[in-house]
């Protein structure tokens, strides 16, 4: 048999996929490092060695940036970490660095010899009670507060130190990024972050309110709103007490020698007192900006610490009323009602919002403007029968403004068709029903109030009546002279259509049901009905109503409506004539003034 083919070779096996890898590293990374030294060589640039490893490339940062080296861990027996003293250099803050390095980078042995903290760590520090006057102490005065105050911020600069160890030791990690953001965070995250360090203790929280404070007093308007806000939100929600003020240092009842933990309280208290006048100062200054946007959100903040902290009542109360003169009409018309808003929330502060206010529009050189909206608070002023001082001042305010109108009959004449005048007549008729002795005071500016009530102008004229009508009761020799005027008004051609016609017919009928001459009520009512003829049917149907009313009061009215009157006959009166007259009249001179016209001669023509 032919011998047998010899058998083909085996094919050879293929490599593993990871020898392959591995072959191919060696020449693909000397091919990146020639395609690198190619590049450098043609665009002129240094070859740099690419970092082995991490402690490698943590050594290259530390010789670029002249930083020694360090464990990595963040601290520890070496010190503080460079990297995060790096970061904080970068900030623009010194203490925001400071309070990176205290908070975040302690070491260990540095957290076991921190002291235990004097004060607690709470929010609402004034239940605390830490400050109890000592028995029959006085103040301290401004001499023994100075001397101290060097002692209480020793003794604060220590208790920092052991809150920060304190709070680097419980909450470690978190504490170091909240303090990464104080020192180099946006504002709005160091905004956050440091409302989170103030939340943590108000003991321990006046840094962190430095820091606001500071970012507030800065110019650009962005940057002080969000601090405003954030200053408003911890003063008013956590740091300042809702039933007291702050009391400072030199008024504290500490006795002779005090311990280290009511030093320290009253040391804080006088501190917080301070920063919050600085917050209240940057608002006020923030309230006379020109971006109306920036000026409406100041105000507002002077009115939520008016009302929410009786803290710095003084200086805030001043700032919020002079912004009734403000060249803004929305912002005097805002503060009108911001200020209404707050005697209605804390009614025992009328007294002081009307002093305030009565200060205010009673300075020389205040604008028309201002008074009018100061005087449009006073009339949104709710009075009662318990309040009559409060009442009693407002009528002086309002006379007192109302009499400079009235000086001189120009001056009224040209101010009769102002809102002014207008709205200081309708508060003095608010404020006389509560008065104690209001008629000392109306009656002399009568001359005044009638010239008003003969006004071109209805609506003057019918608030000038309607105070009249409270001085007719006051004083029995006006009330021939107010009714005279309340007559004459009947025919006033702006009566049928004005606004006020319900308040005019009040006055008429109020006068008529109260009037003691049957005569004079009889005329009213002959008015009356003559005005229903050619009135319009609102006019109409309210006289006729009125009348109706009085003739129920007064049943001699209805009688003397349906019986005519009889005519009262006129005497007759002699008239002399020249001479020759009575002969053309055909009678003699003592008969002429009978003669209707010429008749016979016995003159009975």
């Amino acid at each position: 048999p032919a011998p047998a083919a010899p058998a083909a070779a085996a094919p050879a096996a293929a490599p593993a996929p990871a020898e392959a890898a591995a072959a191919d590293a060696p020449a693909t990374a000397d091919a990146f490092e020639a395609a690198k030294t190619a590049r450098a060589a043609r665009f002129g640039i240094p070859v740099v060695a690419a970092p082995k490893s991490m402690d490698d490339a943590k050594k290259a940062r530390a010789e670029r940036f002249g930083l020694p080296l360090s464990n990595g861990k963040g601290g520890g027996k070496g010190g503080p970490d460079p990297w995060a003293v790096a970061e904080a250099r970068g900030s623009t803050k010194r203490e925001a660095a400071g309070t990176l390095a205290a908070a975040a980078n302690l070491s260990e042995e540095a957290l076991r010899r921190a002291p235990p903290m004097a004060l607690p760590v709470c929010s609402a520090w004034w239940e605390e009670g830490l400050v109890a006057a000592a028995s029959g102490a006085a103040p301290l005065g401004a001499s023994r507060a100075t001397e101290l105050r060097a002692r209480a911020e020793q003794l604060h600069e220590s208790e920092q130190q052991a809150f920060a160890a304190a709070q680097a030791k419980k909450h470690g990690s978190d504490a170091r990024f909240v303090a990464k953001l104080v020192a180099s965070g946006t504002i709005r995250d160091r905004l956050a972050a440091l409302q989170v360090q103030i939340q943590e203790s108000s003991f321990h929280a006046l840094p962190s309110v430095r820091q606001l404070v500071s970012l507030a007093q800065r110019p650009r308007p962005e940057i002080k709103l969000q601090a405003v806000e954030a200053l408003l939100a911890v003063f008013l929600r956590q740091l300042l007490p809702p039933d007291r003020p702050l009391v400072p240092l030199e008024k504290q009842r500490l006795g002779a020698s005090p311990s280290d933990r009511a030093l320290l309280c009253a040391h804080y208290e006088d501190r917080l007192k301070a920063l919050y006048g600085e917050a209240v100062a940057v608002v006020s200054a923030g309230a006379a900006s020109n971006l109306p946007h920036l000026k409406q959100r100041m105000v507002s903040g002077l009115h939520e610490m008016l009302s929410a902290r009786p803290e710095l009542e003084h200086s805030l109360l001043p700032a919020l009323v002079n912004k009734l003169g403000d060249p803004d009409k929305k912002v005097a018309s805002r503060v009108t009602h911001l200020l209404g808003q707050l005697s209605q929330s804390h009614p025992p502060m009328k007294p002081v919002l009307l002093a305030a206010v009565q200060r205010f529009v009673l300075r020389p050189n205040v604008g028309e403007r201002a008074q009018y909206y100061a005087t449009i608070f006073m009339n949104q002023l709710v009075l009662s029968r318990a309040e009559a001082p409060l009442a009693q001042t407002l009528l002086l305010v309002y006379l007192a403004l109302f009499a400079s109108r009235a000086k001189d009959a120009g001056a009224l004449k040209a101010a009769m068709d102002s809102r002014m005048l207008s709205a200081l007549l309708s508060g003095i008729h608010r404020a006389v029903p509560f008065c104690s002795a209001p008629a000392e005071l109306l009656l002399k500016q009568l001359g005044a109030l009638f010239r008003c009530a003969h006004a071109a102008n209805f609506s003057i004229t019918v608030q000038a009546l309607m105070i009249l009508s409270h001085a007719a009761r006051f004083d029995a020799s006006l009330t021939d002279r107010f009714y005279t005027a309340l007559y004459d008004a009947l025919l006033h051609p702006d009566l049928p259509a004005s606004a006020k016609l319900a308040l005019f017919l009040n006055v008429v009928y109020k006068a008529m049901k109260s009037d003691a001459s049957e005569l004079r009520r009889a005329a009213f009512a002959k008015r009356l009905l003559q005005l229903c003829a050619h009135a319009t049917p609102a006019l109409a149907c309210g006289a006729l109503l009125l009348l109706s009313e009085v003739a129920r009061a007064a049943p001699s009215l209805r009688a003397m409506i349906a019986q005519p009157q009889i005519a009262i006959s006129q005497p007759q009166i002699a008239i002399s004539h020249p001479a020759g007259a009575g002969a053309a009249g055909g009678g003699s001179s003592s008969r002429g003034s009978s003669s209707g016209g010429g008749g016979g001669g016995d003159g009975s023509g």
